[in-house]
């Protein structure tokens, strides 16, 4: 009920929206901040940000908090959803890529919206070349679902120096083709 609330994106709503991000249901939590968003209404900022900080299972308000800041479009939203994307401590679902359920992503996704993904780059791209340096295959994967999500043209670097990498790998070099695919619609859009 509150998502088809919130798609008519009308202000009207946002008390019922505030209320509801004080649910016990993180779904009622995840669509109450997506509504929220949607309003623009001028407390939505706060209470997005709160938000972030309500304690939940691996980082799980952290991410409904990003996906309203996301739909808010507040330019302010760019310092948390950085933070976010900076800090590797936080509790996060650790499972198989697509990483739909790190709070990283929707932190990319997030910059991305907002127009700053040139901001971000660097920091994603340094990780990437680390976990290079490192032969950390898990970290250079995630690093380069992040590059895809964040949608910049420096990300082809990426895709190049892995490419070199693994060029005598059929198997890897079907999973990097897959994402370089992916990065070149994403970056199209």
């Amino acid at each position: 009920a509150i998502a088809f609330l919130g798609n008519t994106k009308n202000a009207k709503y946002t008390e019922i929206y505030l209320n509801a991000l004080n649910d016990g249901s993180f779904r009622v939590i995840n669509s109450a901040a997506i509504a929220l968003g949607k309003t623009k209404d001028s407390r939505a900022f706060d209470a997005l940000v709160k938000l972030k900080d309500k304690p939940s299972m691996k980082s799980q308000s952290l991410i409904c908090a990003l996906l309203g800041l996301k739909e808010l479009g507040d330019p302010r939203g760019f310092e948390v959803a950085y933070k976010a994307l900076a800090d590797s401590n936080l509790p996060r679902w650790r499972l198989p890529l697509p990483a739909i359920w790190d709070y990283r992503v929707f932190a990319a996704d997030t910059i991305k919206s907002l127009g700053k993904r040139n901001q971000a780059f660097p920091l994603i791209f340094e990780r990437f070349k680390k976990s290079m340096a490192e032969n950390d295959l898990n970290g250079m994967f995630y690093n380069l679902n992040l590059i895809v999500v964040l949608a910049d043209a420096r990300g082809q670097e990426a895709f190049e120096i892995l490419k070199l990498k693994f060029k005598e790998n059929d198997n890897l070099m079907v999973v990097v083709n897959q994402y370089e695919r992916q990065f070149k619609a994403d970056f199209e859009k």
